[in-house]
């Protein structure tokens, strides 16, 4: 009943904290700009949205393409057409369950060619951790690219926060957290689970060290490299769907490239968060918020359309592979 109710709060959570943005900014503006808002997405030129869409597919492609690479070295090698089915029915699950997707893409190679799932999970998690150094190189190169502005700003946040910040309710929230830790670890130790979540931790080990033991590790490194760039192209070319966002730098494109991929990580499919991160995001490089909120929902709704659409694909062909397989 506990665990139900877990997952069923890493559904509400994020959905409710989307809806709360969604409904924030669209109360921020006047039925006027509501109106810019519609008939901006409205106009748009399709054909950059289109070219954005190739884009981020091609990135899709060769990630299915790159993992291989990493489960070869573990002496499995599913097909290109399983691994381009587990990642569409993974990024549809994470639009659901924000990462749930993962824990799919294990499950069907393990279904398909046996791969142990904690190994093929080891796999991603090698994955995210390399999605997190691309997304911090981007970061840090946008921060620069930005000058003071970026920098004086998040000093603002920063220093405000610490100034309101209560220094006896910090030090009691973290001896809380390890009251709370050193319990959970006795509770395991008790129910005898610590030697099976041990051997879980080695199989991810094992997954995770194919980064270094992998014959075509550069063969990874430049699909890693290709994969970020198309990200970043699929942002990019959005720009010139809109009249009023083509004059945007690289600076302010990069800032909210990052803010949007963030949105992504920690909510459903970055549903609310996104458009709404990046439009304020924007704002800070002077770009008016109905243009900033258009073009977030443009790339957000684009997106989210092309993995739906690859999801059911995915999950189509999977149907018709497992149901041949099991006569």
């Amino acid at each position: 009943m506990k665990k139900k109710g877990f997952k069923l709060l890493k559904i509400v959570l994020p959905l409710a904290l989307g809806l709360f943005l969604i409904l924030r900014s669209y109360f921020s503006f006047t039925p006027q700009e509501l109106d810019v808002i519609k008939n901006e997405i409205a106009g748009a030129n399709y054909y950059w949205v289109a070219l954005g869409m190739l884009a981020a597919l091609l990135s899709h492609l060769s990630r299915a393409w790159r993992w291989n690479y990493m489960l070869d070295s573990l002496g499995f090698k599913p097909s290109f057409l399983t691994n381009t089915t587990a990642i569409g029915v993974g990024y549809a699950m994470n639009t659901l369950i924000p990462r749930s997707g993962e824990v799919s893409r294990a499950v069907i190679v393990n279904r398909s060619d046996q791969v142990p799932v904690d190994k093929a999970f080891g796999t991603i998690v090698a994955e995210r951790v390399l999605d997190l150094i691309a997304l911090s190189l981007i970061a840090v190169t946008a921060v620069v690219l930005s000058g003071r502005l970026l920098i004086d700003f998040m000093w603002v946040v920063v220093s405000d926060a610490f100034a309101k910040a209560n220094s006896l309710k910090i030090a009691v929230y973290l001896i809380i957290l390890l009251v709370i830790a050193i319990i959970v670890r006795l509770i395991l130790k008790r129910l005898k689970m610590l030697d099976k979540l041990k051997t879980f931790l080695a199989g991810l080990k094992d997954g995770f060290n194919t980064i270094w033991t992998m014959k075509k590790k550069w063969l990874y490194l430049a699909h890693t490299i290709f994969i970020w760039a198309m990200y970043v192209v699929m942002f990019y070319v959005n720009i010139f769907a809109l009249e009023a966002t083509q004059n945007l730098s690289i600076a302010a494109v990069l800032c909210a490239f990052v803010a949007g991929s963030l949105a992504i990580a920690f909510t459903n499919g970055g549903f609310g968060a996104y458009p709404y991160l990046v439009a304020q995001v924007l704002l800070l490089f002077g770009l008016v918020e109905t243009a900033g909120t258009s073009l977030g929902w443009l790339l957000w709704l684009s997106q989210t359309a092309l993995v739906i659409i690859y999801g059911l694909i995915s999950f189509s062909i999977l149907s018709v592979v497992n149901s041949r397989s099991d006569k």
